[in-house]
């Protein structure tokens, strides 16, 4: 079967994936791989994981000749799939199935997750799961292409035969993160300088095309994150069906942008919305007044929206829309230990600090002192500077056991932490400074500091929480920590723009706000975060106006600190 009609026949039985039948079909009739249909016992299994699935788990697909290859599924008790109830499980699994590929489903068998786990390099015990998201709500193009991957035909065998270590490889060549991101990276480059270069012959003004095209585009992609919240319209899929209305509509004459997008973008998210545009059919009309009051400064009219009159065309916002619709977008930030086959709001710092437009005088990105630093290096240095604070206010005695508690990932990990902490009595202490901590990130760029110290904090504070009986949800645990703890400055003002945006992004995931109470809250669902993250230069200080900087200036700087 050629690869691309692989692909699409993987697709169409993804898209049908309502029980255990579909499931069988793909990996038994389209992918290959042998029958073998064994339940697996709990009975040697902790309780706690024993207890996060429904039933016996079942191998039902195997690969190699004695199907050392494991093919797992396992149906969750819930409505919703959790996260940590899947390690537990894989957890338990792996002791028994070294090779395999892990399958969860919720409790109806419409939402699934299919899971690769690979072992931290420099870290052997660290298992890194690595998922494929597959229900009624996800963009299922690229889970296509890369379950399509496992198929046991494609994969070369070497001298002994297709052995299970060669299988596991081709499976975490499938589930890739960096892959699918690197695709995606390329393709919005490529349309990104379309639009550039289109506004740029309007205006003859290439710093604003630039500025303008990426605040163009992160728009658009921010309604991609908070519409799988079924915040508009209750339609997961909103711009998609808002573009096809309007081809529909007797306004289909390249006024998409000017007359129907920037309605959604100034009116609708700045619960400004009056009804009295006649252009819209009613079930627009009707998403759009119910649309979330987003505030925030994103979809605020700004000096760029206003100082040139150019377009863009129904042409161009339809090629936009189609590269868009080609990916699944999560809200979720991945963590070090969990990484989902999709693109997530890190994204929109790569792309910040790729795209971000540069002076004249410095054409390149070091010189600017632009880079991109991995998530892991980011992890690990939030925690490390969050350790040696705590030590300084609770005593540095206590630096083992913090260093236990905060670098604590997996669920048996932060257990065994919590209890220490619980014994050694430093809960409410611990709480209270945790409470009390300010971050400073003096060159935040996109914000990548800024969002992993707040989930780390946002993590110690809810299982301090459960000690304490302390309930706070978790919507505002991270909107307080972002409003008394996170502050960055940045010389750029893009680099700010975006900070800001992975901000709201890390917010509005946890905020379980149903569709209908959105319209009628009186605060906006984003915080303002001006004065949260500020552009300035942090080498030259300012007061009251006055630029110190010539003070700095004039003062000797050594070879050696040069250096």
């Amino acid at each position: 079967m050629a690869k691309i009609e692989r692909e699409q026949t993987v697709l169409a039985l993804l898209k049908d994936l309502h029980g255990l039948e579909p499931l069988k079909q793909l990996f038994w009739s389209e992918l290959n791989y042998d029958r073998v249909n064994q339940p697996l016992s709990r009975r040697d299994w902790n309780q706690t994981a024993a207890n996060a699935i429904a039933e016996d788990p079942i191998l039902f697909a195997g690969g190699w000749q004695n199907n050392d290859f494991h093919v797992i599924y396992s149906r969750l008790p819930q409505d919703r799939l959790h996260l940590t109830q899947e390690r537990l499980v894989v957890g338990q699994l792996l002791k028994e199935h070294q090779y395999g590929l892990f399958i969860f489903s919720n409790k109806t068998q419409d939402q699934w997750h299919f899971i690769n786990v690979k072992y931290d390099a420099e870290t052997a015990k660290r298992r890194l799961f690595r998922r494929i998201s597959v229900g009624p709500e996800e963009r299922l193009r690229t889970a296509a292409e890369r379950v399509a991957m496992l198929d046991l035909q494609s994969i070369q065998p070497d001298m002994f035969g297709l052995q299970p270590l060669t299988i596991q490889s081709r499976h975490d060549e499938a589930f890739d993160v960096e892959a699918v991101t690197k695709q995606f990276f390329e393709e919005y480059k490529a349309i990104f300088h379309i639009l550039e270069d289109d506004l740029k012959r309007q205006t003859k003004d290439q710093t604003w095309a630039h500025d303008y095209s990426l605040q163009f585009l992160n728009r658009c992609m921010f309604i991609y994150f908070i519409q799988r919240k079924g915040w508009l319209g209750n339609d997961r899929d909103f711009l998609y069906s808002f573009w096809k209305s309007y081809q529909k509509s007797a306004q289909n004459q390249g006024l998409f942008v000017d007359k129907w997008l920037k309605v959604l973008f100034f009116e609708a998210f700045n619960n400004k919305f009056h009804g009295g545009h006649k252009h819209f059919p009613p079930d627009i009309n009707k998403a759009l007044s119910l649309a979330p009051y987003l505030n925030g400064g994103l979809f605020t009219e700004n000096k760029l929206d206003s100082e040139y009159k150019a377009e863009i065309s129904d042409k161009r916002f339809e090629q936009i829309l189609k590269f868009l619709e080609r990916y699944n977008f999560t809200i979720s930030e991945d963590s070090p230990l969990d990484k989902e086959v999709a693109v997530d709001p890190e994204m929109i710092g790569k792309v910040y600090e790729s795209l971000v437009n540069v002076s004249e005088e410095v054409d390149q990105q070091g010189e600017a002192g632009i880079f991109y630093t991995p998530r892991t290096e980011i992890d690990l240095m939030c925690r490390l500077a969050l350790v040696d604070n705590l030590a300084n206010h609770l005593g540095d005695e206590k630096k083992q056991l913090l260093n236990q508690l905060i670098f604590s990932l997996e669920p048996e990990e932060k257990t065994d932490a919590d209890k220490a902490v619980s014994k050694a009595n430093l809960w409410p202490v611990l709480n209270e400074r945790l409470r009390e901590i300010t971050v400073l990130d003096p060159a935040c760029g996109s914000g990548s500091f800024l969002v992993g110290l707040l989930n780390i904090l946002d993590d110690l504070q809810q299982r301090a929480g459960k000690y304490l009986n302390i309930t706070e949800a978790p919507y505002e645990r991270k909107k307080r920590i972002i409003g008394q703890a996170l502050y960055g400055l940045d010389v750029m003002e893009w680099a700010c723009h975006v900070a800001e945006l992975r901000l709201w992004l890390a917010l509005i995931i946890d905020a379980e706000i149903d569709a209908a109470e959105l319209h009628v809250r009186k605060e906006p669902l984003l915080p303002h975060f001006t004065f949260k993250i500020r552009c300035g230069d942090s080498l030259v200080q300012e007061v009251g106006g006055i630029n110190l900087g010539h003070i700095a200036a004039s003062r000797e700087i050594s070879p050696t600190l040069k250096a």
